[in-house]
């Protein structure tokens, strides 16, 4: 059974069938961020993603213009995950929008540290150790085709059918909160 998925004022409204700047955006970051000031993120085809309520709170903000999509929660701030372009069959969900109390031994490990340059303190050896980051990524390219030949990106909660995001971006100019 997949993690029930939630924060905030958002407890169980779905289930599954970023860095500091968003994080701080948002004011999140002791919910979001760990000592190194890195979080982690479950990567997963769209169509496991299902938001059963609250759909209406879903927002959307870019550090520019072609980055990233980074979603959350407009009613809390709740930071929910990233994803790259709707033709990209990726959801990038954020550890800490997970509230089973099982994610640890639901998710696994940790299979990859990467942006490693961004950190704010000492990075455990257990997670230098973790994987190599180029591998990951490759074993990462491949599962995203393996995911967009099976059409496992649609349908996606998070854009239109015709591509359109869920809710326009907004593009976060240097230092801004929300």
């Amino acid at each position: 059974m997949p993690p029930w998925v939630g924060q905030n004022c958002w407890p169980e409204v779905g289930q599954i069938n970023w860095p500091l700047t968003f994080a701080h955006a948002l004011k999140a970051g002791a919910e979001v961020l760990d000592e190194q000031g890195g979080t982690d993120i479950y990567q997963l085809p769209p169509a496991r993603l299902q938001i059963q309520q609250g759909l209406e709170q879903i927002r959307c903000l870019r550090l520019s213009e072609k980055g990233l999509y980074r979603w959350y929660a407009g009613c809390c701030n709740t930071p929910v995950g990233n994803s790259l372009a709707p033709r990209v069959p990726m959801i990038g969900l954020i550890h800490s929008f997970i509230v089973d109390p099982e994610r640890e031994a639901k998710l696994g490990p940790v299979r990859a540290c990467v942006n490693l340059r961004g950190a704010t303190g000492q990075i455990p050896k257990s997670q230098l150790d973790a994987a190599p980051a180029r591998g990951y990524v490759g074993k990462l390219m491949l599962k995203i085709l393996v995911w967009k030949l099976s059409g496992q990106g649609r349908p996606n909660p998070l854009f239109s059918t015709k591509g359109k995001p869920l809710a326009s971006p907004h593009i976060l100019s240097p230092g801004e909160e929300l």
